[in-house]
């Protein structure tokens, strides 16, 4: 294979901005419970995509979610992921749960000693972005979390935001839509003939999302709908 055909074949199966970030945020909770038996869920706030939650899912007597801004430091590495750099998510993921886990007063698992060690090689690298980047010396796992004010906000406008983010993302693809129905949410594609069922959410359980075949068809859009919809299927249950 030419080597121009190659370079096209990466870029076209190369993951996007949202699905380079998506992977960071579900290896950060892998690594949380791997390095810390710290179970979290981590995500973009939808009323500040400036920001990174992290919802602690065990008993605390702190606050339940911490926010985090994140700034042109964290997008410049982001996108370094996206070109898919050899062990960059791993680090910089174990980096970026280092910092959010001593506010809980997590200590690291004994067996994950060194990890020390890779969190201080991932700093590094971020600190050493290439030239041509414009990188401010102040990093997103930097802010002082404790000080973050959490707003409270009603169980039923949390639920009707998770809903209408959800709905946006999925208006973004041509023909796209999203249908609610009792303890399930539907994608469906709306064409000329009839409604095509491309997916089905559980609302009353979490992970729980069936994937049609109409969908799978759709080899390079599905890499971008498939992660906006199992994000929000790892939203539920909905009260």
């Amino acid at each position: 294979m030419k080597k121009k055909q190659l370079a096209k074949l990466k870029k076209q199966f190369r993951p996007s901005f949202d699905q380079a970030r998506h992977q960071l945020f579900r290896e950060m909770e892998k690594q949380a419970l791997a390095l810390y038996d710290l179970p979290v869920k981590v995500g973009i706030k939808l009323e500040n995509k400036a920001e990174m939650a992290i919802e602690f899912l065990g008993e605390t007597t702190r606050d339940q979610i911490i926010s985090v801004p994140l700034d042109e430091n964290f997008i410049v590495v982001v996108k370094r992921i996206q070109q898919s750099e050899n062990g960059l998510l791993e680090r910089f993921s174990q980096k970026l749960v280092e910092e959010f886990a001593s506010y809980w007063h997590a200590s690291v698992r004994p067996n994950n000693a060194n990890s020390e060690v890779q969190t201080e090689t991932a700093a590094k690298e971020v600190q050493d972005a290439p030239q041509n980047v414009v990188v401010k010396d102040e990093t997103v796992t930097e802010q002082p979390v404790e000080e973050v004010v959490i707003e409270e906000t009603p169980t039923t406008a949390v639920e009707a935001s998770v809903l209408d983010a959800f709905k946006e993302a999925i208006a973004k693809f041509p023909k796209f839509d999203v249908v609610q129905a009792d303890n399930v949410v539907t994608v469906i594609e709306k064409t000329s003939k009839e409604d095509r069922l491309l997916a089905t959410i559980s609302t009353t359980e979490a992970n729980q999302v069936t994937i049609e075949p109409a969908l799978e068809r759709k080899y390079k859009l599905k890499l971008e709908v498939i992660p906006v919809i199992e994000d929000f299927a790892s939203k539920m249950p909905l009260a």
